[in-house]
Order: C-alpha cells, then structure tokens, then sequence
C-alpha cells in the first residue's frame, strides 16, 4: 500500500470516527433521557435495579453520568483513533506518536470491565438510593473480557512498535 492509499484511507476512516464520536453522545445521552423522563410505550429499557418511570429529572440527571461511564470510555477509544489515523494521514506511520496512541489504546481497552463494573455499581446506588438501602449490582460478561484481552494484545504490539522505533533510531545514528 503506497503512503497515498494509506493517507486517502486514513482520511474516510477519521470521517467514520469523528460521525461515531458524536452519534455514540447523541444517541446515548438521548435514550438515556427518553426511557427515564418519558413514558414510552414504543421503547424498553432495562435497568439494574427495579426503578418506576419516569423519573424525576433529578433523579434522571444524577444518574446521567454513571449511565454514560461506558459511552465516555467508547468516545475516549474513538478519540485515540482519530489521533492515530491523523498521524496516518500525514504519513507518520512507525513513529513514537503511533506508538503511544496504542498503548492507550491498550490501556482503554483493559479498563473496560473495570469501568463496567463501577458503572453499574454506581448507577445501582444512584437508582436504588430513594428506596431507603442502596444496592449494589454489577455484571461482567464475556465482551468485557475479550476487550480485556484485545487491550493486552495491542499493550504487546505497542512494546514491539516501540522497540522497531529504537531500532530505526539507532540505525539513523549509526554511519
């Protein structure tokens, strides 16, 4: 693939990434909202605890940011892929800017049942909390730790990107 292909596709990707970082907010925050202050009949929602709908806006505001936790986690993987194929665009490929946008990655990607597990912890406690005793309910599943696993991966591949930058370095300095 010639530095111009990748530059070209690295421009319709950051396209898809940048649509994906805003509709992933939009569309969150407006189920969120939907399904805790209106009573539609059209959509379902689940939550972890058992809640009567709807809610006070109050109530749906506070448990607007635990409800999100996994959404800003999402955002914040698409904002390191942007950063990524930005430098891809400029032809940047095997550099130490690559290098640190996949150990990022990496370390997004491993926080994902982390981030799960404290997001349903606190939304439970945030939806449970007017009932008189607070609940605590947390779930990890298998998605959770595939992207466990897929972050140790690009954790082991950000290492080798680093160490082919030491290496092209010191080819450069070598006569």
């Amino acid at each position: 693939m010639s530095q111009n292909s990748i530059s070209q596709f690295s421009r319709k990707l950051l396209v898809l990434f940048w649509f994906s970082l805003i509709f992933v907010a939009v569309l969150n925050t407006a189920f969120w909202f939907g399904a805790t202050l209106f009573d539609a009949s059209w959509f379902e929602a689940s939550f972890p605890v058992e809640v009567s709908l709807p809610m006070s806006v109050t109530r749906s505001l506070v448990g607007f940011i635990p409800s999100m936790l996994n959404t800003f986690l999402t955002m914040a993987l698409l904002w390191q892929l942007i950063i990524l194929f930005r430098l891809y665009e400029k032809g940047l490929i095997f550099e130490h800017q690559n290098t640190q946008c996949y150990k990022r990655l990496s370390y997004l990607l491993i926080a994902t049942p982390f981030v799960g597990v404290l997001a349903d912890i606190l939304l439970t406690l945030v939806l449970s909390y007017s009932d008189g005793y607070w609940e605590f309910f947390f779930n990890v599943d298998d998605v959770d730790i595939t992207m466990m696993i897929i972050g140790f991966i690009v954790r082991f591949i950000a290492v080798v990107m680093d160490r082919a930058n030491q290496l092209k370095e010191e080819n450069e300095l070598t006569i």
